[in-house]
């Protein structure tokens, strides 16, 4: 059934019935969850649910009210809540469709994601973001489009479910847990989004200046809580320069201050001293902290000793 004839099907169900809500009768009556279409009222109806449900806005828009929270949903975006949860909605456009699944008493959308093996820190990341919303809103909002994954899979969920196909129950509730998952991946780039905004420079700095000397760009990334790609675009396009060349230039800092004290004895034990700075700063390789020190300052570790102890009136001989 393509999505053109879903929408109009869905529509015919609604014309001429009674209340706000209408039930989508199936001759299974074993499967794991329940369909409903809420229909257009201009008011907010409440509803008080003690099952977990997804409300699908498979067309147009609608809002719904969660502890005097307003979620507003667009088409292909998808809102879970969770079980004990009352609501209120709100369809005000002739044209919109909204399905609504109503999950058997036993599920739960927390208890869904806690089986999930998170075994890397992205997935783990993804899956506190996840609890902790909803949580803290008892519900949790995809802000997905209708041509995404997630969205595709739900109409072929609801038309399995009209059709009564062979194992749509089983086989469209382990899809709800694939789409989920899924969505909370892709939603991560929103996640980022957010996080970016109130990312700061002097954060960067801070953290830089802290770990310098044995840094990496995956783990700074954890630490902000990014993925390594996208922090590193996000930091050069916010400070206009790289990583790696921020942390260049605190290494570059940290060793003219050291080549400025004088019980560095580089006139004396020259290798062992350069050894000891570069090791210091966090560089293996001697020739490759001569070139970083000669490009960023315009002279060699030596040029700049001498320069430097003159400049504070240190006697050299």
């Amino acid at each position: 059934m393509a999505t053109a004839t879903l929408k109009s099907y869905l529509s015919s169900l609604m014309q001429n019935t009674q209340g706000t809500e209408i039930e989508i009768r199936t001759e299974n009556l074993l499967l794991p969850y329940s369909l409903y279409l809420e229909k257009v009222h201009y008011d907010f109806t409440e509803y008080q649910s003690n099952t977990s449900q997804l409300i699908y806005c498979l067309a147009s828009k609608c809002e719904v009210e969660i502890n005097n929270k307003t979620f507003y949903l667009k088409a292909g975006n998808i809102l879970l809540i969770e079980k004990d949860t009352d609501y209120t909605i709100r369809v005000s456009d002739k044209n919109a469709i909204i399905v609504k699944f109503k999950l058997d008493n036993d599920f739960s959308w927390q208890k869904q994601l806690e089986q999930v093996d998170a075994n890397t820190p992205n997935e783990q990341r993804l899956s506190t973001l996840f609890l902790e919303k909803l949580n803290q809103d008892r519900a949790f909002l995809f802000t997905t489009t209708s041509v995404m994954w997630g969205s595709q899979n739900l109409k072929g969920i609801i038309q399995d479910y009209l059709n009564n196909v062979a194992f749509n129950g089983t086989i469209g509730l382990e899809l709800l847990k694939i789409i989920i998952l899924r969505n909370l991946r892709e939603q991560n780039f929103k996640s980022n989004e957010v996080k970016e905004s109130t990312f700061k420079d002097e954060a960067l700095d801070q953290y830089i200046d802290q770990h310098y000397n044995d840094i990496s760009l995956t783990q700074a990334a954890k630490y902000f809580g990014f993925n390594r790609n996208y922090f590193s675009t996000m930091v050069k396009e916010k400070t206009g320069k790289s990583f790696v060349e921020h942390v260049d230039e605190r290494r570059m800092k940290e060793a003219r201050r050291l080549l400025a004290k004088p019980n560095v004895s580089l006139l004396a034990k020259p290798n062992v001293s350069l050894k000891e700075i570069i090791e210091t700063i966090g560089y293996s390789s001697k020739s490759f902290f001569y070139k970083k020190f000669k490009h960023y300052y315009g002279l060699t570790p030596a040029e700049m000793r001498k320069r430097l102890f003159r400049e504070a009136h240190i006697n050299l001989k």
